[in-house]
């Protein structure tokens, strides 16, 4: 059974980018958020997932919307967006998100990209399959899960532990 993704993250109209929240994503802007969102799914797609993407607000709508995308399909996994989950003012959003999808899908995987471009990478450390919805277990060494996934926010310690084993990590 070929593995489902959903997506979710702020819509990019949404966004006050000139705010101290985003301005620390340096060259966000509503062009490439919406680039970079399309290009993940993508992405996603073309490695072989089954990707939905659910743009949100900051939570006027937010649950309403994530609910019902829910309750139309069960996903294996959760990707929920930096936007969401980085900004401090948006931690009430980011713990109803997770506290409604894990009631909801209490078996599914929750997964934090590194960036757009590794999401597939992101995505198989616990479905390295596409075709199967079985997960695998919570990596125990998170060193050596760095070191063959480039997707991983350990990227820089990964790099240093694979030339120090000898691997051209470039």
């Amino acid at each position: 059974m070929t593995v489902t993704v959903i997506q979710i993250g702020l819509h990019p109209d949404v966004i006050d980018y000139a705010s101290p929240d985003f301005v620390a994503f340096a060259g966000l802007a509503r062009e490439k958020l919406r680039e970079a969102n399309d290009d993940n799914l993508a992405l996603l797609r073309e490695a072989g997932y089954e990707a939905d993407g659910c743009q949100i607000d900051f939570g006027e709508t937010a649950l309403d919307k994530i609910r019902g995308m829910l309750a139309g399909r069960e996903y294996d996994a959760v990707l929920i967006g930096a936007g969401v989950r980085l900004a401090a003012r948006n931690t009430p959003l980011f713990e109803s998100i997770v506290n409604l999808v894990h009631t909801t899908l209490p078996r599914a995987r929750f997964i934090f990209n590194y960036s757009a471009e590794a999401t597939p990478d992101d995505i198989r450390r616990y479905f390295p399959d596409p075709a199967s919805s079985v997960a695998q277990d919570v990596p125990g060494n998170l060193a050596a899960v760095a070191v063959v996934n480039p997707g991983n926010a350990l990227r820089a310690c990964a790099d240093a532990i694979a030339t120090e084993a000898g691997h051209d990590v470039r």
